[in-house]
């Protein structure tokens, strides 16, 4: 599988956000999403990057770039972020989606079903797909928002191999995952879990008013 691609060449701003090509500018896609990337009370926010126009037009091109040339015929992305990021890269690239969906979500059609290793909450989870949704002359793309300890990606990964479809790569936006768990499963990830909310980057902070709910500690609402 693919690594991490660190550096492509610049191109004018005035390309970011359409599809990705040779020229497209990764490294600062990378620097911009980091930059832009909220927190809520020390907490990464996805959804509120997703809010942010200018992310939400980085993150499919971003995503994308390293498997521009590399034949990939569908996007898969598991629940429950994936398939939003799965539909962003799927657009850049032009192809198709394809869910990997948490039973017993509904799933019309679903009938290959797997159940994870422990999470990163310490309890496996299920995931279903549709065999008919791919076919063994398909080259997939895997998309989600945090990789964690891995275990829902190589659950939806066996999900496509089973199937008989071929793993191209793995994006994912978050990587908090140890360097093992990356170089196994070829991720290539945009923003590094520890950078997020450093002193220096221009994330912006939200406090909620005493009695809100709060999320748990940095980062665990979000991990896989």
């Amino acid at each position: 599988m693919p690594s991490i691609d660190p550096a492509v060449p610049a191109v004018p701003a005035s390309t970011v956000g359409q599809e990705p090509g040779p020229l497209f500018d990764l490294h600062g896609a990378r620097a911009a999403l980091l930059e832009r990337f909220p927190t809520v009370d020390d907490h990464p926010d996805v959804a509120g990057l997703l809010r942010d126009p200018v992310a939400l037009a980085l993150l499919g091109p971003a995503l994308a770039a390293p498997f521009a040339d590399s034949g990939v015929t569908a996007v898969v992305a598991p629940d429950a972020r994936g398939p939003i990021l799965g539909a962003l890269t799927a657009l850049s690239l032009g192809v198709g989606l394809v869910l990997v969906r948490k039973d017993p979500a509904n799933h019309p059609g679903a009938d290959v079903k797997l159940r994870s290793a422990p999470t990163w909450r310490g309890t496996p989870v299920a995931f279903q797909g549709r065999s008919f949704d791919l076919s063994p002359a398909d080259r997939v793309l895997m998309v989600d928002d945090w990789i964690t300890t891995g275990s829902s990606m190589r659950t939806s990964i066996e999900i496509v191999r089973r199937i008989g479809a071929t793993v191209a790569g793995v994006a994912v936006l978050v990587d908090k995952a140890d360097p093992g768990t990356i170089v196994e499963l070829g991720v290539h990830a945009l923003v590094p879990f520890a950078a997020i909310g450093l002193s220096g980057s221009a994330t912006t902070t939200v406090t909620r008013e005493a009695g809100a709910s709060r999320p748990g500690p940095k980062g665990q609402e979000e991990q896989t």
